[in-house]
């Protein structure tokens, strides 16, 4: 199908970001629409973020830059950010759409809606896309989104993961993501045997707390299990993983593999035990320590990467 349309992406945030701006872009490019390479086109999608104060602004500045370049375009905004401040956007202009993350699967049926139509659900988390014809989803399932591809990447990342129940002092994450739930195994290895096909060697398991992966039996440990008997040559790597979510089992089967990158990316934001119970993160600096000393006795040649925030207010 052809509809001579130009669509342009942009995303801004986490690689769960990045691989649903992925899905969506094979939704429009199924629909017919072309992907344009310059600034200008009918269609913009803008994927935001709202971890920091600063990702709010990098996302007004962006769609403001839009809404110059090509004052005809629509401009349909998600992510993250519109989960808290909808009205925020919409305050820049009236020729801007939101679509919750949420309803990210069904985001082709907002082109025809009018954004005061939109503007009547801000806040309804359950009927959103139902006003045309599309699933109805709430904060508790799985987004139903899937790719084949992984445009201008070398690596692809897969989201088995979505939501957060750990509620850390300084995060809005939990808020705007909902809780933790988790992509079934059979979906996982489908898709993973897709991106092996297309060529992609290497593989990155991504989700919002992706150390809380469980689906019914499967936990995180028994899902690289699964992907190891894919029988292709290509890599499995772990985004970030909550310390206190690194099971023995985890462990045991990156040390056992051959396919699993010998990488944890382990965030401890403090190593004062103070400052770490007022984050309400669920560790101490000694049960990190610990953990560490672990993961480096059983795992050869590991490499442990880690976040700090600095600057914690208080």
């Amino acid at each position: 199908m052809q509809c001579n349309k130009r669509v342009k992406f942009y995303t801004l945030g986490c690689k769960v970001n990045q691989y649903e701006t992925q899905a969506i872009r094979e939704k429009f490019l199924y629909a017919g629409f072309r992907e344009n390479n310059s600034e200008i086109a009918d269609v913009y999608i803008v994927n935001t973020c709202t971890v920091t104060a600063r990702a709010d602004r990098e996302s007004r500045r962006l769609i403001r830059r839009l809404l110059r370049s090509n004052p005809d375009s629509k401009i349909i905004v998600t992510g993250c950010y519109i989960e808290k401040d909808a009205a925020e956007i919409l305050s820049i202009s009236n020729k801007i759409r939101i679509v919750p993350n949420r309803q990210k699967h069904c985001i082709i049926n907002f082109l025809n809606l009018t954004p005061d139509v939109v503007a009547q659900f801000i806040g309804q988390r359950t009927n959103f896309c139902s006003i045309n014809g599309a699933t109805t989803l709430n904060d508790k399932v799985f987004l139903p989104l899937k790719i084949s591809d992984f445009k201008d990447h070398e690596r692809a990342f897969v989201k088995i993961q979505d939501g957060c129940n750990n509620f850390c002092s300084y995060c809005k994450v939990p808020l705007v993501r909902g809780v933790s739930r988790s992509r079934s195994p059979k979906e996982i290895t489908a898709e993973v045997e897709r991106l092996t096909r297309r060529g992609f060697k290497e593989v990155v398991l991504t989700g919002i707390c992706l150390g809380s992966y469980h689906y019914k039996s499967f936990d995180l440990a028994a899902v690289l299990s699964a992907l190891e008997n894919i029988e292709r040559e290509f890599r499995i790597r772990l985004s970030s993983i909550e310390p206190q979510l690194i099971s023995n089992d985890l462990i045991g089967r990156i040390a056992d593999s051959e396919k699993i990158c010998p990488h944890l990316h382990i965030p401890l934001q403090s190593g004062d035990n103070k400052i770490l119970k007022r984050m309400n993160r669920r560790y101490t600096r000694e049960k990190f320590l610990s953990l560490i000393a672990k993961i480096k006795k059983k795992i050869k040649d590991v490499a442990i990467t880690t976040d700090i925030l600095v600057g914690f207010p208080g």
